[in-house]
């Protein structure tokens, strides 16, 4: 389901489950609208610390760093321009990090902090949460910045585009093998407690979708829209002209999309399509498909839990993923959608690479310099922000849904 260009090989060489839950009767469908208004957006804070049940000395005398931005990516490539970019003295390890990235690094007053979690999903979750409960950190006003590389379909960017999302949608659905599908179906994925595609799901884990903060994605992505971006090289130029249509044949820019998490990579055009479709069908029409990588919903699962704790606060995230290639290519169908991932050249990932730190570095740079202003809820949501489960309103001691569901007044 999840594509990065098989190209990224000229620069290095990238190693990159369905779980099956009850079905619970009790659980709700939000309906998603484009002017979601809470009753309690405007005037959002995050939890205060939960200590109950939890050793309360280890969570609020010994945390002892408070950095005001934490960047977090997912592999080498996507550390290696920040590490350079920014002055890290400061090395730490906590239990939990991934065995090939086990260090966070600080700049020298831990304003600044960045950690990497390993690919796919499991090491997304696992890193973040290791993260998010370290006594060694205060992350309750701490803004978090996900920067990473991603698939883009062409219909919606191009490859240096830098994207920011409103809603994480991870794929979680049956599939059927494609020599054997129905003759009226044209996929073979459908979703969880349905029968046929196209259907609200049925049974809900609770990590298919994530919302965030609007006006932080916007202030980030206004911020991005004033940078120049790099076009990539000349391979990369030609692959965007290649395409007879806009925005695929543009330069690259900052837009405003949604992102698919999944950990099996998938290409073609009936699946962008595919997927296209199931981005529209759980955001009930308010989603934007654009990108596909391999773990934003996993890393959201983990700062949801802390935050419904105060651990973190969840309204101070913003989703940046950069194009490193296209889902599919017009020329590239039927028999030869294989040459297409495994052969075809779009040009290296160079330009998503650095545009990660081009497009990011005015947002860090704010939040760090205008702090107090971040603080203080200048860009509080006005939006919902949460999960399907509405785990942030939840009352964590009764075990009871609060009385806000998405897409309520």
């Amino acid at each position: 389901m999840l594509f990065r260009q098989l190209g990224a090989f000229l620069l290095v060489t990238c190693v990159s489950s369905a779980l099956t839950f009850p079905h619970s009767d009790e659980l709700y469908k939000p309906e998603y609208t484009s002017t979601i208004q809470p009753s309690t957006s405007a005037s959002y804070s995050a939890p205060a610390i939960q200590t109950s049940g939890l050793n309360e000395t280890m969570y609020t005398e010994y945390r002892d760093y408070s950095p005001k931005v934490f960047i977090v990516n997912m592999f080498s490539l996507e550390q290696a321009p920040f590490l350079e970019r920014y002055n890290f003295t400061h090395k730490l390890t906590i239990p939990g990090l991934s065995p090939l990235y086990n260090t966070i690094h600080c700049d020298e007053n831990y304003e600044l902090c960045e950690v990497t979690t390993g690919e796919g999903e499991i090491n997304a979750a696992s890193t973040l949460t290791a993260l998010s409960l370290s006594p060694l950190f205060d992350l309750s006003r701490t803004f978090f910045l996900v920067a990473g590389i991603a698939g883009i379909s062409p219909l919606k960017g191009t490859i240096g585009d830098v994207t920011f999302a409103r809603f994480a949608i991870q794929i979680l659905e049956y599939e059927v093998d494609a020599r054997e599908l129905p003759s009226n179906w044209t996929t073979g994925y459908f979703d969880y407690g349905t029968d046929e595609p196209n259907v609200y799901p049925g049974n809900i884990y609770g990590t298919e979708i994530f919302e965030l903060n609007t006006n932080l994605r916007d202030r980030a992505l206004e911020l991005a829209e004033s940078v120049f971006l790099y076009n990539g090289t000349e391979i990369n130029e030609e692959t965007r002209l290649s395409y007879n249509y806009s925005p695929a044949n543009t330069t690259p820019k900052a837009i405003a999309c949604d992102t698919l998490t999944g950990d099996t990579y998938y290409f073609g055009e009936l699946l962008d399509q595919t997927f296209d479709n199931y981005t529209t069908l759980l955001t009930n029409g308010t989603g934007n498909y654009c990108t596909s990588q391999q773990e934003d919903n996993a890393t959201l699962e983990a700062l949801i839990r802390a935050a419904a704790f105060g651990l973190v606060d969840f309204s101070r995230i913003v989703l940046m993923r950069t194009a490193s290639d296209f889902t599919y290519d017009d020329n590239f169908s039927g028999n030869k959608t294989i040459e297409f991932f495994t052969e075809y050249d779009q040009g290296g990932i160079t330009d998503s690479i650095v545009n990660l730190v081009y497009a990011s570095d005015p947002f860090i740079r704010d939040v760090i310099e205008n702090f107090e202003d971040y603080d203080n809820g200048l860009y509080a949501p006005s939006n919902y922000i949460g999960d399907y489960f509405n785990t942030l309103q939840r009352n964590l001691t009764t075990r009871e849904w609060g009385v806000e569901s998405w897409g309520t007044a």
